[in-house]
Parts: C-alpha cells; structure tokens; sequence
C-alpha cells in the first residue's frame, strides 16, 4: 500500500504535465469499464501513441475493473437497451469491424457508451485537480509537521527509492 502510495505521490510531484496524467485516467478509466478485447487493446494503442502517463493508466486501469464488476449489470442494461436501435442494428450486423470489436456484446457496448460519456469530463477533471494540487495543496503540505515526519519515514526513502 505504501508503494502505491509512493507512487500516486511520485507522478502528482513530477514534471509530468498534467494533461497527461488527466488522459492517463480517462484512458484507464475507459479501459477498464470494458471487457478484456480488441477494443481495450485499441484504447491501450491510443494511450501508448499519445504521451500520456503510463503508470497512472496501469494503475487506474487495473483499479477500474473493479468498477466493471460492480458496473456489470447496469452496463449490460445500458448496453441492450441501446443496442435495440434499429439502425445500430443494421450497423452491427453489416460491419465486421465493429463486430471485431465485439460492440455487438451488451456488456461491451454499455461499458464503450459509459467510457464516451466519460471520457473528456474525467480527463478535464483530472487534469484541473492537479493543477490544484500542484499550485494551491502542495505547498501548504510541505508545511505540516506530520508531512515533514512522514519525509523521514519508510514512505519518503521509497519515494526517494524510485526517483
């Protein structure tokens, strides 16, 4: 737990900008609501080809398939209740690429909906939280006695480990 501990602490204090840390948790986030596929494997090309941070996307990644789990029912829900458009349809059945992408699945298809629906807001929230973090929270932490306790202790020396 102190290792990822260590590690969020490590990406908010880098010199990371912070859209890219914002997109590594929309990505993440995208990610994991999905079921393991092609279209998973797509979102990680994405998140590899653009520079975003690739720690906080491994970690939000494998932390959200929690959320698919507890997600699981409603995004099947969603997902065939969309899916019963005639014109999606048609659009499934006709296109084999979208069939590689097993968007015909309804677990797919509410986890992809849910993942358009948050991805931009996710990423903008993030990315304003560690502008906070960075301008407003983290000078005033270094203040604090318990923080400067904390630099002295195993935390800090894996922090220091890692840098």
């Amino acid at each position: 737990m102190l290792t990822i501990l260590a590690r969020i602490l490590k990406v908010l204090n880098s010199e990371a900008s912070p859209w890219q840390i914002g997109w590594a948790v929309a990505l993440g986030l995208c990610a994991g609501l999905l079921p393991f596929g092609l279209l998973t494997l797509v979102i990680l090309l994405i998140a590899c080809l653009f520079t975003v941070n690739l720690s906080t996307f491994l970690l939000v990644w494998g932390f959200s398939k929690a959320l698919l789990w507890l997600l699981a029912g409603r995004l099947e829900q969603l997902g065939w209740s969309f899916g019963q458009q005639d014109w999606l349809l048609s659009l499934l059945s006709n296109s084999e690429t979208l069939q590689l992408l097993h968007l015909h699945h309804s677990l797919t298809l509410g986890g992809f909906l849910l993942s358009l629906l948050i991805l931009f807001p996710i990423a903008w929230g993030t990315t304003r939280l560690v502008l906070k973090y960075r301008h407003v929270l983290m000078p005033h932490l270094s203040k604090w006695k318990i923080v400067q306790l904390l630099k002295a202790s195993k935390l800090a020396q894996l922090y220091q480990k890692m840098n």
